[in-house]
């Protein structure tokens, strides 16, 4: 325990753990005398700790700041031991099963050993929903269409029956995604930037998606067998709004306690309407398993 310690608190992430903890305390304590909390301290953590690759002064990704928060808070906690649990990962992180089959070039048959099926572990924080190409020309009105797709569509992809292709530089695989064990929160995160050498481009397709569903249609039967329930409910939904270049992020937010929504954006708040929430431009969005979730007349004041 004494090795742990020492070790944890040399770590140059010390700083971040610390102050989250400090910001999380805050939030939840029922004695704190001020009605707001100032996340300053939490702020400078995350500028040093990331050695200024995430900075509260400049606008960025969420993505790949909430991988790194997440990645760092468990490194940290366990001491530098990724395999260790720590509780992290078990909150966010899921398990899945990636089937991988080459495909034989054009007049070949699939013979031999490298033609076989791969079946690989992959733990997973989120889950990418990857969405379809948007139109490249405007309709009769000279107005660009923006298409719509359920949610349901992009979780196909984790059915173990949907086959994804994927191309390296010198051969084409075919793979499958089989969820093999659920996480208490579910993250998914649509992939809307394209970057490539000269421009960043946004895909503009609205997703719709419900404030609940139930993953037991994309999993095997033994595997929701695990579970008392497999229903997700909608905690919070991060969109962007605008350009790729300059566009802007908001959150809509659940609060349990008074079962109603409301939207943050800097430092503005406003109450908003669940109907609202899914004509956004979601980005991010994070479920609460139902098993899990808070009943607001056990909640104290």
């Amino acid at each position: 325990k004494q090795w742990y310690q020492r070790r944890v608190r040399g770590s140059i992430m010390f700083p971040l753990i610390q102050r989250f903890g400090h910001l999380v305390r805050k939030l939840w304590n029922p004695r704190n005398f001020r009605s707001h909390i100032s996340p300053h301290e939490m702020l400078q953590a995350v500028v040093v700790c990331s050695k200024k690759k995430f900075q509260f002064t400049e606008q960025g990704d969420p993505v790949p700041f909430l991988s790194w928060l997440l990645n760092s808070l468990h490194y940290t906690l366990t001491g530098g031991k990724i395999k260790k649990r720590s509780i992290v990962f078990d909150t966010f992180q899921g398990e899945m099963v990636i089937h991988s089959r080459k495909v034989p070039p054009p007049g070949e048959r699939a013979t031999g050993e490298e033609f076989r099926t791969v079946s690989t572990k992959s733990p997973f924080l989120y889950l990418m929903l990857e969405l379809p190409p948007a139109p490249l020309f405007a309709d009769d009105s000279d107005h660009n269409i923006i298409p719509q797709v359920p949610i349901y569509k992009l979780l196909e992809k984790y059915n173990n029956l949907t086959e994804i292709e994927h191309k390296t530089y010198d051969a084409t695989f075919l793979r499958r995604f089989e969820i093999t064990k659920l996480p208490r929160y579910l993250i998914l995160f649509v992939k809307r930037f394209t970057e490539n050498r000269f421009f960043v481009e946004k895909n503009p397709t609205i997703v719709n998606f419900p404030i609940s569903f139930d993953m037991a249609e994309f999993i095997e039967t033994k595997v929701s067998d695990k579970y008392k329930s497999t229903e997700y409910n909608l905690l919070s939904n991060i969109c962007h709004e605008g350009r790729a270049k300059g566009g802007t992020y908001s959150t809509h937010l659940h609060l349990s306690s008074a079962n109603q929504w409301f939207e943050l954006q800097d430092l503005h708040v406003t109450k908003l309407q669940p109907q609202m929430i899914t004509l956004s431009e979601s980005y991010i969005q994070i479920y609460e398993r139902a098993d899990f979730s808070v009943d607001p007349n056990r909640m104290s004041p």
